[in-house]
């Protein structure tokens, strides 16, 4: 276990990274307390912290990882903004949310979750790809471009594969 300074370098990194994560789970939750502008404020806020900081192996997960998270965060705000006069497809829009629940804490992305997410995205896209209604091919592009953004978490690096071992790990 490695101690450090309250002011240090490393400290500071790992409050960023994991406000980032809070806020992105806050992001992820059927009811944000932030908008999706605010959130994107928030992430270049954490990054901008970090410009100055001695930790590189932090400054580049929060520039990588913050795009993705972005990224994933617009996705979410577009399938929240899709309506349909079809109260079914409606309900598969609310299912695709709440599938994302678990995919990401505060201590990083949980891979299993994340992949039984990805499989049921793919799942529902593949069956409103074959659907008669335009309407459903709105939706699966919408849940296509999620499943593409969510992908990229995959990359996630795995627990004690990166030193420090506190950024994506789920661990941290």
């Amino acid at each position: 276990m490695r101690f450090c300074a309250p002011g240090s370098d490393a400290v500071k990194s790992r409050r960023h990274i994991r406000a980032l994560r809070r806020d992105f789970v806050d992001q992820l939750s059927r009811h944000p307390s932030h908008s999706e502008s605010e959130f994107e404020s928030l992430t270049y806020h954490h990054v901008s912290q970090l410009s100055n900081s001695q930790d590189a192996l932090a400054r580049r997960w929060l520039l990588r990882w913050g795009v993705v998270l972005l990224n994933c965060s617009h996705v979410v705000w577009q399938l929240r903004a899709w309506e349909s006069r079809s109260d079914p497809l409606s309900r598969v829009r609310d299912i695709c949310i709440s599938l994302l629940r678990d995919v990401m804490s505060e201590r990083g992305v949980q891979q299993r979750p994340l992949a039984a997410t990805l499989q049921e995205l793919q799942r529902i896209c593949d069956t409103l790809a074959h659907h008669h209604q335009p309407a459903a091919h709105e939706l699966a592009a919408i849940i296509w471009r999620l499943h593409c953004s969510l992908s990229q978490l995959e990359q996630a690096p795995a627990q004690g594969t990166l030193s420090p071992g506190y950024l994506m790990t789920p661990q941290a």
